[in-house]
């Protein structure tokens, strides 16, 4: 009865692993910032971006003993295209908090495997052109707010959704450019607990693991603090400018009209979440903010933004 038990926890894990993906959205992570920021949509639009997965259980564990990139690229990829020099690497801040702040992250999962997350940061100013380590990274592990955990472990209360955490920046942390990272360790495969040698699901040591980075500043005592320029990629080079940086006038966005249902616009609209609109004779509710562009239109694709409700 025993051996019928695990076969039939590995066939469910063979089944539903196939489809279990996700992605740090808020604040987006490098590989999937070109769903949210139009200036990723040219150099960096990744359609793996929710299989950051560490080359696979297998691989990381086996092969790696655990061992994962930053941003969830295998470990012993040649060219990280996430790490700095690599071709989807532009440095750009995508988020500004606060110094002590408490904030709100946000992950979609499209298919809930219970585990954990985890969240890190790592700053890079003492050394700008640099690029973050694991070692750094763990140095600052963050807690869930109002508690002194550092794992959220109610993962399993939802199902494949956005999944929203509120965490505790430290007081002591202000940077121009830290890199801050979400990991999850999922609780469906089988293992041994080493320490009290029960066996289950989860309750190994070698689980699937996703990884995503993002790039954030975080302002000293309500001064802001001067943000980094982005790194500029060339083919094959990897510079960074001296002299005076260009300045650019940012795109103009749109607030959505209050009041009643209107039709989608790609003219970027601030859309916020709860606010309804038609899009080709469908209903559809924004169930995340974001700024509309063209090829961000409601639909099944574009699920993370949009939930069809007729």
């Amino acid at each position: 009865m025993n051996t019928i038990l695990r076969i039939s926890f590995f066939l469910t894990y063979c089944f539903t692993a196939i489809s279990g993906h996700g992605y740090l959205i808020n604040p987006p992570a490098r590989s999937s910032a070109w769903l949210v920021d139009q200036s990723f949509r040219q150099c960096c639009t990744y359609s793996n971006h929710m299989e950051m997965f560490c080359g696979g259980t297998q691989h990381q564990w086996a092969t790696h003993g655990g061992k994962c990139s930053i941003c969830g690229e295998p470990y012993d990829r040649v060219n990280k295209v996430f790490e700095k020099g690599g071709a989807m690497y532009l440095g750009k801040i995508v988020k500004t908090y606060n110094q002590g702040q408490q904030i709100d992250v946000t992950v979609v999962l499209t298919a809930n495997h219970k585990g954990y997350f985890e969240f890190r940061l790592c700053s890079l100013d003492s050394n700008p052109n640099s690029e973050a380590t694991q070692d750094c990274l763990d140095r600052r592990v963050l807690k869930i707010a109002g508690t002194d955990s550092t794992k959220y472990r109610d993962v399993d209360k939802y199902g494949s959704e956005a999944i929203t955490v509120r965490l505790q920046l430290p007081a002591d942390v202000a940077c121009r450019h830290c890199v801050f990272q979400w990991k999850y360790v999922t609780g469906n495969s089988w293992g041994t607990d080493p320490f009290t040698g029960q066996s289950g699901l989860g309750m190994g040591i070698e689980n699937e693991t996703f990884m995503g980075c993002a790039d954030i500043s975080i302002v000293a005592n309500g001064t802001p603090v001067n943000t980094l320029p982005p790194i500029d990629i060339t083919t094959g080079t990897l510079s960074t400018s001296t002299s005076r940086p260009e300045v650019t006038t940012a795109q103009a966005t749109t607030s959505r009209p209050s009041g009643g249902v209107t039709t989608w616009s790609a003219s970027n609209v601030q859309y916020k979440t709860g606010d309804i609109v038609m899009y080709e004779g469908s209903k559809y509710l924004c169930v995340h903010d974001h700024t509309s562009f063209p090829g961000a239109e409601p639909s099944p694709v574009t699920w993370a933004w949009w939930k069809r409700i007729d």
